[in-house]
């Protein structure tokens, strides 16, 4: 009980979810953090190749997300294309190509300073990167709250895939009817591992795949 007798107010399961991820990435010691995103990064331009996307969508990671400061120069050395997002009033996205120019935008984040394409241009995308705290095996994703990949994401067609640190590929993640499910999570190995980083597809993707990676499978029980 609060100090009026209030009822403290309730903490969601999505709410103590997201809390956990975000306490234990802020965990993860720099060096640690620096060989799994290298290693990430490495196997998430072996998807882009693997894929033949010319046009990929992808995000500029904030501190702590996987992939790092590289992910989006080695995409943009894979893909002819790159798509960045760009975060608008309502908490849509705007997509912009990839030039190299950055400058800083809502709440913290880094956004392309390229052509304005507009929020229908990942139609057009052969793969899709995008950022996530969690994804369980039936491919529901659980991100920062505000919605915006769920407006996103019906707009998609590619497969969509998140990368993800090792411990965040989950059993389940708390579903609500607007939550959009997704393709796969290509995950990272933990440090001492002997294991590259594998794609797991989840089990909630309605994409016929034209193409797979040589790594394991969740449909395959991986």
């Amino acid at each position: 009980m609060t100090r009026d007798g209030a009822a403290p107010p309730r903490v969601s399961a999505k709410s103590e979810l997201r809390a956990h991820i975000r306490s234990a990435r802020r965990a993860l010691p720099a060096a640690v953090r620096a060989a799994a995103d290298r290693a990430l990064v490495a196997a998430a331009v072996g998807v882009v190749r693997a894929a033949g996307a010319t046009s990929v969508a992808a995000y500029v990671p904030m501190l702590s997300e996987p992939g790092g400061p590289q992910l989006v120069s080695a995409l943009a050395e894979a893909a002819p294309r790159l798509l960045l997002p760009v975060l608008l009033d309502d908490l849509d996205l705007d997509w912009a190509l990839h030039d190299g120019g950055f400058a800083a935008g809502r709440f913290g984040l880094i956004e392309p300073t390229g052509p304005r394409l507009g929020v229908d241009a990942v139609a057009t995308v052969g793969l899709m990167l995008l950022p996530a705290l969690a994804v369980s095996r039936d491919g529901v994703r659980l991100g920062q709250g505000g919605g915006s990949y769920d407006r996103v994401l019906p707009r998609v067609t590619a497969p969509t895939i998140a990368p993800l640190y090792p411990g965040e590929l989950v059993v389940s993640v708390p579903a609500e009817p607007h939550d959009r499910r997704i393709c796969g999570a290509l995950v990272g190995t933990e440090p001492d591992g002997y294991e590259e980083p594998h794609l797991h597809w989840t089990k909630g993707c309605a994409i016929e795949h034209h193409w797979h990676s040589e790594q394991s499978s969740a449909n395959d029980g991986g």
